[in-house]
């Protein structure tokens, strides 16, 4: 299977680096995180609730003998928290040095990125750019690529309501 590579149509030597992201969907919109950072996908998990957690946790997982806090990357991107009957699946990644779960509509490819074709997020409604957006790809017409900054997910997820 070929991986798509994005914002190097024509690239030449010393056009820059190439880095490799985890896409994955989120209410129909892609985002991805560096490879780097991902240390597997479930394809399901048993989410056990735990109380008095902030609302973006949604409770934890045994992985293998290890207990891993899941969160429900939906509520950190601003949307609503997902149905528990929903289909999803859940990226373990790296974040500010722990594994944790990142509950996802599901996981889409492995795709290249030259560096040079990473843009700033932009403002929206006179606000700085979000902490969580290291920057935007575009994909043509095929949309745009939202490439997420890993360790911010987990101070989103560990804030109050």
């Amino acid at each position: 299977m070929k991986e798509p590579t994005m914002g190097i149509q024509g690239a030449r030597r010393g056009d820059g680096v190439i880095t490799r992201w985890v896409g994955f969907q989120v209410e129909g919109q892609s985002y991805a995180l560096d490879i780097l950072r991902v240390q597997e996908v479930l394809a399901a998990a048993e989410i056990e609730p735990v109380p008095g957690t902030p609302p973006a946790v949604m409770g934890v997982i045994n992985l293998r003998g290890r207990i891993v806090t899941v969160i429900d990357l939906r509520r950190c991107l601003g949307f609503g928290g997902a149905a528990p009957d929903r289909p999803c699946c859940v990226i373990v990644a790296e974040i500010e040095g722990e594994p944790m779960g990142l509950r996802v509509d599901g996981v889409a490819e492995i795709c290249s990125v030259a560096a040079a074709a990473i843009k700033t997020a932009p403002p929206t409604r006179g606000r700085t750019a979000d902490p969580l957006v290291r920057g935007v790809v575009s994909r043509g017409a095929g949309g745009m690529l939202t490439l997420l900054d890993a360790d911010s997910l987990g101070a989103v997820a560990a804030a109050p309501a």
